[in-house]
Formats: structure tokens, sequence, C-alpha cells
């Protein structure tokens, strides 16, 4: 089954790869290989039958069955049936060639056969479109090709009816209003837009655009043009850039008839094609008009040959391409199909992969993009399906050969709906301890329908809102978003709320043995000279007091600190300051713990200040050979910095020294920028800036 599974892969890749060139190409080779087998059957018939039983046979067995020594010893006998072919039928193949010579202008003895045939049909809607003065323009093709005009519209291809026409050219439908293309006995395209004619129309001023059309078409191409007049239901004919109205069914008919006459409708110069096409039509009546069993017998020896047909264009195109496999990945997966009421529970997988087979030329140039994969759910139930994957490309010359995965697992569940009572979950973390709930919360409504797969509606233990008390020292009266938990307080997805936010009300009120108050810091004592309090923080900020009311009104708002000491302290001084409560009074944190201390950390920080100084500029050891001077000698330097450090440099002026560099300075006259050497945390503004250095010999 695998080789046939191949045989039929590649067929398809084949069929895919067919242009309108291979079309063509495929058709001619077809009908020669039916000719020819036509030929042969006439006068061996048993001995071609013989031989094409054989071969049949022979590639069947070589397809279905794996036996490696048979297919080896059955290829040499094909090769030599193929070879032999031609020496046994000579003479039948030098009649074909003979009568391929002598064979010419099938297209048109094709088409004025079949014209006779939808004749009646074209002539009959004509009648009832005129009788119900329905408007309608109808092009049949001659030897000119209408391509350019079919383009312009929608192309059809169905048969030529009665009912078709109608129907096309019935009014207020997408294609009444534009033409219709016959091309041999097909309706080619409608609503096609023709080229008007430049011309002035002698006739009745009432002729419009579709009588200038079918006048400016006929000009421009070989083409039989019908025109039914909307307005008075005449019927026309445009020939040759010549409108003939009014005209009646048989005019019409006898209008057709001339069209497609070989002695009125062909040139001179094709009357031999001519003939031979009547030839040609004598031989498709014969085939047509057989009895049963030869119409079957010809059916099979065209489908033999349109089988001989595409393994040798196969062969030729695989000699002429390099075909080979690739595989594409991350393609996109489309559910579709899924049925109402249901939902998918477990999702598929976002993208899948593909084996391709292509041409080289078109195996760089594919993506993702250029694929679509679908799983269909369509017509399934609920419960668990492997579902099979399709991936079909947009380009044509691609043949997809395996998904990966071929299938997907998904459990389809029905859509339920059930209507829950609505929890309000509260949130105590960060309420304050002098505050309660004083009454059970309350939502507006109280119940909440909720809607998904059964699976996942039967996983809900309750329908809550969550509401957070950090901070909230007053009732709450707002809307809160409701949302479906399981059992272990985890929420649920694609779980629907009806409705998805509620009103809730939750009274709170301060305890009548709690005040939540500030905490103060108390510092004792006087920085050092030079140093002052530039900060001082308690952490917590503030604590909750419990105790008697009548003490707790005593307190106020704010709880103080035993006092902090900060003498002689610098920097920051961190510590553990115990809170100064009345007997019978404790605190607690935020937390709703008894705390007894709170951390204070007091900054110490330096006064700043400024100071002007004068200092000489230093010149650094020079060598021997040179001499430096400088001008002038000394600067001015103003510095700004905590007092004790300028304290510092006025007691010890060393402690800020300018000097200089001249060693690598040129001979001459050079402006330097000296350095200031001085305390980290002292800045320094030099003036003047910068100092004038002689160096000399």
């Amino acid at each position: 089954m695998d080789s046939i599974t191949l045989l039929y892969n590649q067929a398809l890749f084949l069929l895919s790869n067919l242009s309108w060139l291979n079309i063509i190409d495929l058709v001619l080779v077809t009908l020669a290989f039916f000719v020819l087998l036509s030929v042969i059957r006439q006068s061996t018939f048993y001995l071609f039958r013989e031989t094409l039983a054989v071969a049949v046979i022979l590639l069947l067995v070589t397809i279905v069955l794996p036996l490696p020594a048979f297919d080896w010893l059955a290829q040499g006998i094909l090769v030599a049936i193929l070879v032999a072919t031609p020496i046994i039928f000579q003479n039948q193949l030098r009649r074909f060639f003979e009568q391929v010579a002598r064979t010419i202008g099938l297209a048109q003895a094709v088409q004025q056969g079949t014209a006779e045939n939808y004749f009646p049909q074209l002539i009959h809607a004509v009648e009832n479109m005129a009788a119900s003065k329905t408007g309608a323009l109808v092009v049949i093709e001659g030897n000119d090709s209408l391509d350019e005009i079919i383009k312009t519209g929608i192309r059809c291809n169905a048969q030529v009816t009665s009912e078709m026409l109608q129907t096309i050219f019935f009014p207020k439908t997408p294609l009444h209003d534009g033409a219709v293309i016959i091309r041999i006995d097909r309706i080619a395209a409608a609503g096609c837009v023709l080229p008007l004619t430049q011309q002035t129309l002698e006739a009745d001023k009432r002729l419009g655009t579709r009588h200038r059309a079918a006048v400016g078409v006929s000009e421009a191409y070989d083409a039989m043009v019908v025109v039914v007049s909307e307005e008075t239901g005449q019927i026309s004919a445009a020939r040759a850039g010549v409108l003939n109205r009014p005209l009646t069914s048989a005019q019409l008919r006898e209008e057709l008839t001339d069209f497609f006459d070989p002695a009125t409708h062909a040139s001179p110069s094709l009357s031999l094609r001519s003939l031979l096409r009547q030839g040609v039509r004598k031989l498709w009546h014969s085939i047509t008009q057989s009895s049963a069993k030869q119409l079957l017998i010809n059916s099979v020896f065209l489908l033999i040959s349109f089988a001989l047909a595409l393994i040798v264009w196969g062969f030729a195109f695989d000699q002429t391409h390099n075909i080979m496999r690739v595989r594409v990945p991350d393609i996109p997966l489309r559910v579709e199909g899924l049925p109402p009421d249901t939902q998918i529970i477990s999702s598929p997988p976002s993208t899948v992969s593909a084996i391709v087979q292509t041409t080289e030329d078109q195996s760089s140039t594919l993506t993702s993009n250029s694929f679509q994969a679908v799983a269909s759910l369509q017509g399934m139930g609920p419960g668990v399906h492997r579902v099979p994957i399709r991936v079909s490309s947009s380009i044509p010359q691609v043949l997809v050969l395996e998904p990966d995965p071929e299938t997907v697992d998904l459990e389809l569940a029905p859509i339920i709906t059930r209507s829950l009572p609505i929890n309000v979950n509260l949130d105590q973390q960060g309420f304050p301890a002098a505050y309660q709930v004083s009454g059970p919360a309350v939502t507006f409504p109280m119940t909440a329908t909720v809607n998904g797969p059964e699976p996942l509606v039967d996983q809900i233990n309750q329908v809550q809102a969550r509401v957070s008390l950090d901070g909230v020292t007053s009732s709450v009266r707002e809307r809160y978003a409701l949302e479906a938990v399981d059992s272990e307080g985890q929420p649920i997805p694609e779980i629907k709320l009806d409705p998805t936010e509620v009103q809730v009300n939750v009274p709170i009120r301060q305890r009548v043995d709690a005040r939540t108050v500030s905490v103060r810091a108390i510092p004792n004592g006087t920085p050092p000279a030079g140093y002052w309090l530039s900060d001082l923080s308690v952490t917590p900020a503030s604590v909750t007091l419990q105790g008697d009311s009548s003490q707790l009104d005593q307190v106020g708002s704010y709880v103080d600190t035993l006092p902090v000491d900060i003498s002689q302290a610098a920097g920051d001084l961190k510590s553990q300051v115990p809170l100064d409560l009345p007997a019978g009074v404790q605190a607690i944190d935020s937390e709703g713990r008894r705390i007894e201390t709170v951390d204070v950390v007091a900054r110490i920080a330096a006064r700043q200040g400024d100071l002007a100084v004068t200092r000489p500029v230093e010149i650094l050891p020079t060598t021997s050979e040179i001499t430096a001077t400088v001008s002038p000698a000394q600067v001015d330097l103003l510095l700004s910095g905590p007092l004790p450090t300028l304290n510092e440099i006025e007691a010890n002026p060393e402690l800020v020294r300018v000097s200089l560099e001249a060693t690598d300075l040129g001979q001459g006259n050079t402006e330097v920028f000296p350095t200031v050497t001085k305390p980290k945390n002292v800045d320094v503004q030099l003036i003047p800036e910068t100092v004038l250095v002689r160096v000399a010999p």
C-alpha cells in the first residue's frame, strides 16, 4: 500500500505543477497516445489486447507487492515491450502518421460541431428574456481569442443552457450587468466588460451602452454578439461592426448558422482546413455514436492514454526539475468546525510541521505562512477525539506528503450554566488593629451565573470577590471583580461569569479599646560644636494602643519615646528606644504583635561654612638643566566644607597646598593650571585659575 500511496502522491504533485502550457502539452500527448492506440487496435486488436494486458498486470504487481526479484524481471519485460511495440506495429504507426499529416483545423471543427448543440438553448433563452424585457448581452467567440475580455469578468466554465443564461441576466443578480462569453460549447465567463464603439448608431436613439458594446466588440474581434433590449425587448445581433435589428427567433437562428458556416465564415485560404475539419467531425461523430461496448472501449483507451501521457510527462518533468523533500516547521494550526454549545478543554498545539515535496527553485521560498494547518471538529460530539491534521499549501507547485504530528487529541465538553452564591474573601493583611469588621460583608447581587465546559464548572468550589483591608479605616462600599476558584483557592480559567463584578459592602468601625497614634522621638542633649541634628526618624511611624478608653483619651494623637541622647554624637546614631506609655496601655504594630521599643535613627551632620586662604605656588623639583619661575607667586583659594574640617585647615595650613610640575614644559612662557592638595570633603575655587610659568636654560 505504501507503493500505491507513493504513486498517488507523485501523481498529485505532477498535476499540481501543471501550467496552461503543461496542460496543453499533456492533452496533446494524451490525444497522440489515444489515436495511436486506436489505430493499432483497429488492425491487430487481439495482439494489442494481450500485450496491453500483460503490461498492465506486470505494472500492477510491481506497484502493489514488494517483490524485489520479480520487480527486476518485470522491469526488463516492460522495457522489452516498449522496444518491441514500434517494430510489431510499424504498419499501424505508418498509417497513424499519414493521418496526422493530413489532419489540421481540429479546434475549429470542434467549435463548429458543438455550436449546433447549444443553439436551441441560446435561442430559447433569448426568446424568454425578450418576452420579459430582460436585458442580455451574449458574445460567441469566433476565430479570435477573447481571453482579454474574459479576464474582465468572472470565469464560469458552465454548460450553455437556457436556465443558466436566464439566471445570469436575471435583474439584480451580481452578473446581470455584464456580457456572457461563450467559447465552443461552454460559458467561459460572465459579467465581462466590452469595448464601446466610437461610431454613431443610426438606429433608434434609445439604443444604449449594451448595443454600443455589442458593436464595439464585433469591430475589434471575430465574434457574434446577441443583444436583448431591456426597454423594448427587441432582439439584435452584431457582427463585423454591423448591428442588425430587430430580429425574430428564426432570423437569429439564420444569423448564428451563417456565423458558423464554413463557406461564409472561413477565409479562402482555409478551405483545405475546412475539409479536414469535416473529416475530423466525422471521426468524432463515429466515436460518440458508437455502441455502448465501443464507447466503453474508447473510454478505457482514453484513460490508458492519459496514464501513459502522465508517465511520460512526469519523466520529462523529473529530468528538467530537481524534485526534493523538505520539512517546514512552525505552521500555524487552526481548529475549525467546533460544534455548538461545546468547548475544547485541552488546548491543541499552536503550530505543526509538515514534510512537503517541491522543486529546488521553490524550496528556498517556502515559509510557514505558505501553509495552512486545520483540525476539523465537524460532526463530533462531547468526548475525547483523535482529530487528523490537514495541511494545505497556497503554492500549487508544492505537495504536502505528511503532517507532523498527523493527529491531535482534543477533548470536547458540553457548555453548561449554573447559579452559585457569591462569597466575600476578606484579606485582612495590613488591616489596622484599631479597627474591626463590625458585621457580615454583603454583595449586590448575592448570586452569579457561571457558564463554561462541564468538567471545569464541576471544579468550582465557590464564586468570590477578593476585598483587601490594607490600611482601611472606614466601611467599604465599592465594586469588585468576581472570580471562580477551586477547592484550593486557585482561579479556574475559561469560565464566564455574569455579572463580572458586584457591589460589596463591608461595615468597619474603630475599636473602643484601641486607637492608632503616631510615634514621636524625643532628642536629649546638644550635638558637638560644628554639628547639628539634621534628621530624626522612627520605625514604626505609628502604633495601635490598647487599653481603657479613658486612658486612651489622655494620650492624644501621638505617643512619645523616652529621650534619645545625641550629645557628642556624629553621623547616624541608631538605637532602640522604649515607648513612654501610660500604665495599663500596650502598643501593637500593624501585624498585631505587641511592641515595647521602636527603632530611632538620629542623623548628626556637620555644619557647612566657607574659608578664604592664600597659598604660595610651589614648583616641584626640576632638572638642573632648566630653571622655572611662576607669576603670580601666590594665589587665593575659597574653601567650602564642614566647619570642623575648615577649623583644622586654619590650625594646620599644610592641609591645603598649591603646586605645579614644570619638567615637561618647553622653554618660554606657558599658562598652567596648578594642582590643589586638600581634604576630600572640601570644595575649592582657585583665584586666578591659571599661572604663568617661565622656563629658561
